[in-house]
């Protein structure tokens, strides 16, 4: 019996079976084929059937999943109002979620410019995207429309002038889906024009990844105030009956901290999932308009809304690390605009703040400095005129004033000490290790390799105490290894430079800005880098180059050293043996580091090819030298391209590979590129030798930075990054800009409708 499509309902034109047929003709099917063969077997023309109606079945249960998951996990709450110029971006870095089951809620806050029009445009292209409209009523107002619209099992909140990383909420979802966790927070950068940094009240949050913690149990919590950086459990969210408050600023204090106690868990994320902007084209965002009395009055009353949640449901340990906090960034914040503020708002704060501070306990205060305690002490007795003379004293005269020394201890010499009517407590005064009066400042005037060491020259000081002969302040330089515990390891460590005082003229007191003799702070040092061998042998690591100073009784270690020229920023090579390579770095943020690789990479050689294709020597030193890939990574975005390295037969470990330019060229810019504010700009990558266990960057000789070459009218460059290792820079052509009031979308990957 022959067996036709059409004949068994096959709609051609509709492109598949009829759901609703398949039983019927599944059993018109096996009717006409008869019964069985003697040997039990189907007939063939049944097996046919049969394979035809599960293949119409697994079609139903697919058509009928595909209506289920029309319910996305993810709901991303967007409120716009009047951020045409940044709004394209934030919703296409949604677009291109590597997460695709989510929807975004587009809440149009009554904006007067085209950030309505061009989310709208996304809702054409993207089913994902909806746009609602509303008048004008407040960044809460809108987080809470978006709320009740939302249909996911998560939601995310987007502030629509800020970026969210491709993978955010893959990892965030992960991490809920894995720990059972209420909610989800993960490390945040500060987006500017000149790319993306830490943002740093939330780098010590962030440090490392932690599942199923709690504020109660990790402190740095306190800090994670905002709802953009986190996904949150939507069941979590309904049984804390979580609102934004409308008509305020400062609307993520009420909701985040109280729902950082009430959680039963919460994962924390090392990797950054949000970009978030700082305003540079003349608007202000919320967190840059600290002068305007509305900002401080909503501030403060979310603050004393916090207080009071913590004080009914959270452990008394928490309440006071919230109070301390608060001292040390909420209302430090507006005390520090105190001198540029009007009466008006200097009225609010000091009676506000001095409201809070009633009920702040003293230990509260213990790790400020002597004159922060001071500025607070006036806070909570409502001494204005005393604490804007303190402000200035610290602005103008802080610098020239040295400490005072009563009975082995110091003491800062502040205005109102000796004013018994003004009843500033002497305890107020008395000087810590925090104090820049006796704080450790490290500077750096030379940094050379000679004949393979390490040589540095520079000065060291403790704060304003004077150094007027040899061994009044006594500087060593030591290399210590990675690890915890930086004060044990420092005191304990072996690979110390050879350290000598040096007179310097330059700092005595008639040349010193602070007025401060300070003739013998000067000191030279030599690093061998061979006492970083461990009983003889190498040993792959790095070591991070500390200060100590001692004056008496006092000892100051610091890491970081004020560097005399940004020309000191950069790598030298330090002479070894037996294939090790080690390497000194002076970092841009003050830190000098001595890098000892036994696995590494070089850049030995480079050329352009006919037809475009960039060749690249790389000499490899590794364990595992075999299979090794020429990595590329764009610095913006994390983007990551491959290329083989294949062996020369020239020299053992001599590695080849080719480039092609027009392939690097024709990769779509970057986001952030865009983000930033310079489309069309350059973009690194930087090159490492992609071998097990991990990748090996690949360092670059001097000789070899600054070459270029030219195709097609875009230019590539080989460039030497400050770590001494190779990094391509490519430069295109940068589009029109577009018109204000019809801007396009970035031309990365177009939005598109989920598969």
């Amino acid at each position: 019996m022959r067996w036709s499509r059409e004949a068994l309902g096959f709609d051609s034109r509709a492109g598949g079976w009829p759901l609703q047929q398949a039983p019927s003709f599944h059993c018109a099917a096996l009717a006409a084929a008869g019964q069985r063969t003697a040997g039990g077997a189907l007939p063939s023309g049944c097996r046919l059937v049969t394979i035809l109606w599960r293949h119409a079945t697994e079609t139903r249960r697919a058509q009928t999943a595909r209506t289920v998951s029309r319910v996305p996990r993810i709901s991303v709450v967007v409120p716009v109002y009047n951020v045409e110029s940044y709004v394209a971006t934030c919703l296409q870095s949604l677009a291109r979620q590597s997460f695709r089951d989510l929807e975004v809620i587009v809440v149009d806050d009554g904006s007067t410019d085209a950030s309505a029009a061009i989310a709208e445009r996304f809702t054409g292209r993207d089913r994902r995207f909806r746009l609602l409209r509303q008048a004008n009523g407040g960044l809460g107002q809108a987080r809470n429309r978006g709320v009740a619209a939302a249909g996911g099992e998560f939601l995310a909140f987007v502030d629509s002038d800020d970026v969210v990383a491709d993978d955010a909420y893959e990892r965030l979802a992960g991490a809920l889906d894995a720990s059972g966790s209420d909610f989800a927070t993960g490390n945040v950068l500060r987006l500017t024009r000149q790319g993306t940094s830490q943002t740093q009240f939330l780098a010590r949050t962030f440090v490392r990844t932690r599942m199923r913690t709690h504020v109660s149990r990790d402190r740095t919590l306190l800090a994670d105030r905002t709802a953009w950086n986190k996904l949150w459990r939507r069941s979590f969210w309904d049984a804390q009956d979580l609102r934004f408050p409308e008509g305020v600023v400062h609307e993520d204090i009420p909701v985040t901290l109280p729902a950082h106690l009430a959680a039963a868990g919460v994962d924390v994320l090392a990797a950054p999932v949000y970009h978030w902007r700082l305003r540079e084209d003349g608007a202000q965002s919320i967190t840059q308009r600290r002068l305007e009395r509305r900002v401080l009055a909503d501030r403060l009353a979310a603050v004393e809304h916090v207080r009071l949640e913590l004080a009914q449901r959270g452990p008394r340990k928490v309440s006071r690390w919230y109070d301390a906090s608060l001292i040390r960034d909420d209302l430090r914040l507006h005390l520090d605009v105190l001198e540029q503020a009007d009466a008006p708002y200097r009225a609010l704060f000091m009676e506000g703040a001095g409201r809070i501070l009633a009920s702040v306990p003293a230990r509260s205060y213990r790790q400020l400095s002597a004159l922060d305690r001071v500025k607070w002490h006036l806070v909570r007795r409502g001494a204005l005129e005393e604490l804007l003379e303190v402000m200035r004293f610290e602005r103008e005269d802080a610098e020239a004033t040295p400490p005072l020394r009563r009975l082995g201890r110091y003491y800062g010499d502040y205005p109102f000490r000796t004013d018994r009517p003004r009843r500033v407590p002497g305890s107020a005064y008395r000087l810590r290790r925090l104090d820049e009066e006796l704080a450790l400042a490290s500077h750096v005037d030379d940094v050379r390799v000679e004949g393979g060491v390490l040589r540095l020259r520079g000065h060291a000081h403790l704060g304003c105490l004077p150094a007027t002969r040899p061994g009044a302040q006594h500087t060593t330089l030591t290399a210590v290894g990675a690890g915890r515990s930086g004060p044990v390891r420092t005191r304990l460590a072996r690979s110390r430079a050879r350290t000598w005082e040096v007179r310097r003229a330059d700092l005595s007191p008639w040349r010193s800005e602070a007025g401060v003799d300070r003739s013998w702070s000067g000191f030279e040092a030599k690093l061998d880098v061979r006492v970083l061998q461990r009983r003889g042998a190498w040993v792959d690591g790095t070591w991070k180059l500390f200060a100590r100073t001692r004056a008496g009784w006092l000892d100051r270690r610091r890491a970081r050293f004020a560097l005399a020229s940004p020309a000191l920023i950069g790598a030298a090579d330090l002479e070894t043996s037996d294939g090790v390579r080690a390497r000194a770095v002076v970092g841009a943020d003050g830190t000098i580091t001595v890098q000892v690789s036994t696995r590494w990479a070089e850049l030995r050689g480079c050329r352009l090819a006919p037809g475009g294709v960039l060749v690249l020597d790389v000499v490899v030193v590794a364990a595992e030298a075999a299979g090794v890939r020429l990595r590329l990574r764009r610095r913006s975005d994390g983007l990551l391209l491959h290329h083989p390295l294949v062996p020369t037969g020239d020299s053992p470990g001599l590695l080849r590979g080719e480039l092609p330019l027009d392939e690097l060229h024709a990769v779509l810019p970057s986001l952030e590129a865009w983000a930033a504010g310079t489309p069309g700009a350059s973009e690194m990558w930087d090159l490492s030798a992609d071998s097990a266990p991990g990748a090996l960057p690949v360092a670059l000789a001097e000789r070899l930075a600054g070459a270029e070459w030219s195709r097609g009218g875009q230019g590539t460059t080989l460039t030497r990054t400050r770590r001494g290792d190779a990094a391509l820079i490519t430069r295109r052509v940068a589009p029109p800009v577009p018109a204000r009031r019809q801007p396009t979308l970035p031309p990365a990957v177009r939005t598109q409708e989920p598969a």
